[in-house]
């Protein structure tokens, strides 16, 4: 898989005129060419459902009068250029115009629209249990019959909603559901989804054995590895930084996605906000950050882009690629092939649960977003080395298991992770993971008594190596602890109890109330063998209240269960970031570090926008790493200067002079590990 992709947007309305009038093949071609780029997913079809090509099944757009997609890969391949074909599925405002029938219905009634009224400006929803499936194949079928030179499919939204249609109704009587029932109607959809994925593989799969496909959905569902293996041939994480996902969302993502084995890249965008955003234009120095971290986590990179309704390219936007796109080329040789070096696993809680396939990814089901973005985020800043698992992972040659605050440990999950401990492996279990049946499933050192009843919060005050940095007083929560009762493990501090809960009928103050001078009499957390257990969900709280003390509490409990020190460390402020990758067929490892200072500018349609702006260089940083073997040389790469290094009780010592974003050095050895 090519390492600088763009995807090429083009949603265009059917009242736009002049589609691809400005359209020039040869500068098409050069533009990407002088850009650097290697891939350039263009466009079959558009949300509002017009092909970009002669068509017999759907309807090419009635401002174009050429072939526009065979003019783009035409022009691509003559300079050397990919051209995957990109087409869409659940949004086709074309087919649902002329067929409304085959729209979804809600259960509570109503055909929804994306991000707008029933009404309002936004995409319809198909339902994938009306004939609309079978057009939606009879176009693939047709692209891939014309275009066989295209070099891969990327279906786009690919998801659905429990739709009570008439033909959703009729299909759930015959196989015995019940369409008033939400249980028969989730069980439904579920079988809906898969049958979508099933004959767009098969379409694909009767073209090409080989075709790269890939399916986007906006986000990757963690905990449902199978169904990526089965249908996918490499994973794209959407993530733009600028657009409701956050500079944290790709590192959660990616720390998942490379242990499912399939190759992938990071997708991000060259707009200010968001996907269709023309005229809007980031930094450069934004997207080199944003393609550096790609590169840290094992990633190839994809920007995203939208194509003029004219076919012209917009020089302003290549001038905002080509110095990324320079950037990553030179830096290539160092990360192909690399693997992740993590000292931790930790455990999604989204994985655990398993969400299913049901609805929109991401965004219909939040209940994760503490255990798995904050307990990220804390490693993230905390500059752990890390991956993010899921039940199936294996766990051998992990230091340390995160079972972060929500966990239902069932009686499998239970014994690997018991065998993990007794091969010398350590958990760390936060808030109620761990309860089952009103009672600790690990010997612990300790029993439950329950959950706060200060469901507004309560106080810890951990033994002096949790503490933050100058708090010796109890820290508010924000979120309650369970009762923890020490037996024979080893305490980690108190509780406090707020003087009240906050409730209507009695509250003090304008947030909490004060802590009780006496502890509660339950433990701020336990240690015995291998396990550790602390009282609070303390990632769920730390993502609710971004709180520093919170932030260096977790830090420091982490580091206290895994019983060791980190394989590797820099002197990085807070916003910097540190991996470590090896690449086995040149015996070294890669050094990541990252530096940026994401500022908050403003706020579109309910979304945070915080760009970057500016790329600090930071001086004199110092390094430690755990090496993996006899170290022959350090040194910064691409640039090619030796380190001045040292070995001093086990760990490898070196300077980094500068960083400025990103910065990689390698470690090369000896022999190979």
């Amino acid at each position: 898989m090519r390492f600088r992709q763009i995807h090429l947007d083009f949603h265009t309305s059917g009242k736009v005129p002049g589609i691809g009038s400005r359209f020039e093949a040869k500068a098409f071609g050069q533009a990407f060419k002088a850009a650097h780029v290697d891939s350039v997913t263009v466009f079959a079809k558009c949300h509002h459902g017009y092909s970009y090509h002669p068509t017999e099944v759907g309807e090419m757009h009635p401002g174009l009068n050429f072939d526009l997609l065979r003019a783009q890969i035409d022009a691509l391949h003559a300079v050397g250029i990919n051209a995957p074909i990109y087409t869409t599925a659940t949004w086709d405002e074309l087919a649902a115009t002329n067929h409304p029938e085959w729209r979804t219905v809600l259960p509570e009634g109503g055909s929804p629209r994306h991000a707008a009224e029933p009404n309002g400006a936004g995409w319809a929803f198909l339902d994938y249990s009306t004939p609309y499936l079978d057009y939606l194949c009879a176009q693939l079928d047709e692209v891939l019959n014309r275009y066989p030179d295209g070099d891969g499919i990327f279906m786009d939204i690919c998801f659905q909603l429990p739709s009570v249609s008439v033909f959703a109704q009729r299909r759930m009587d015959a196989l015995g559901l019940d369409w008033t029932l939400e249980t028969d109607r989730h069980r439904f959809t579920t079988l809906m989804v898969e049958e979508f994925f099933d004959r767009i593989t098969a379409t694909v799969r009767g073209h090409s054995p080989t075709l790269p496909l890939f399916f986007n959905s906006g986000h990757i569902r963690r905990g449902e590895r199978e169904h990526y293996l089965n249908h996918y041939t490499h994973l794209e994480v959407e993530s733009l930084p600028t657009a409701g996902w956050g500079y944290d969302h790709f590192p959660l993502t990616a720390r998942y996605v490379e242990r499912i084995g399939l190759p992938f890249l990071g997708m991000t965008g060259k707009f200010h906000f968001a996907w269709g955003e023309v005229g809007g234009y980031k930094k450069p120095e934004a997207l080199i950050y944003e393609c550096g971290a790609m590169l840290a986590h094992g990633a190839r990179c994809s920007i995203g882009d939208h194509l003029h309704p004219t076919g012209a390219i917009d020089d302003s936007t290549m001038r905002v690629i080509a110095p990324a796109y320079a950037w990553v080329k030179a830096r290539e040789p160092w990360c192909e092939g690399s693997q992740n070096r993590a000292d931790i696993a930790f455990l999604s809680a989204e994985a655990a649960e398993g969400i299913g396939l049901v609805g929109i990814p991401g965004q219909s089901d939040h209940r994760f977003d503490g255990p798995d973005h904050g307990g990220v985020r804390v490693l993230l800043e905390g500059q752990f080395l890390f991956d993010v698992v899921d039940l199936d992972s294996d766990l051998a040659g992990y230091r340390l298991v995160i079972v972060p605050d929500v966990i239902k440990v069932d009686e499998t999950l239970q014994s690997r992770l018991e065998a993990y401990v007794a091969a010398g492996g350590r958990v760390l279990l936060t808030g109620r993971s761990g309860i089952r049946d009103g009672r600790t499933v690990f010997d612990l050192g300790a029993t439950w008594d329950g959950t706060s009843d200060m469901s507004g919060g309560d106080y810890v005050l951990p033994i002096p190596p949790l503490r933050a940095e100058g708090v010796d007083s109890p820290l508010f929560m924000y979120l309650p602890s369970e009762r923890i009762r020490i037996t024979d493990g080893t305490s980690l501090g108190v509780t406090h109890d707020p003087y009240m809960d906050r409730r209507p009928r009695h509250f003090s103050g304008h947030v909490n109330a004060a802590s009780r001078p006496e502890p509660s009499g339950f433990a701020a957390g336990v240690t015995k063998g291998g396990f550790t257990w602390l009282a609070h969900p303390i990632f769920s709280c730390y993502h609710m209240a971004g709180s520093v003390a919170m932030l260096e509490l977790a830090e420091r409990v982490i580091l206290h269960a895994m019983g060791a020190p980190r394989s590797a460390a820099a002197s990085l402020p807070r916003a910097g970031r540190v991996t470590l990758r090896h690449q086995p067929d040149h015996h070294r490892d890669i050094l990541h570090l990252l530096h940026a200072t994401p500022a908050l500018r403003g706020n579109l349609r309910g979304t945070n926008i915080q760009p970057i702006q500016d790329l600090v260089t930071l001086s004199d940083i110092a390094v430690q790493i755990r090496p993996s073997g006899a170290v022959s040389s350090v040194m910064l790469v691409p640039e090619g200067q030796p380190l001045a290094h040292q070995i001093r009780d086990g760990m490898l010592h070196f300077t980094v002079p500068r960083l400025r974003g990103h910065q990689m050095v390698e470690i090369l050895y000896a022999a190979a590990r």
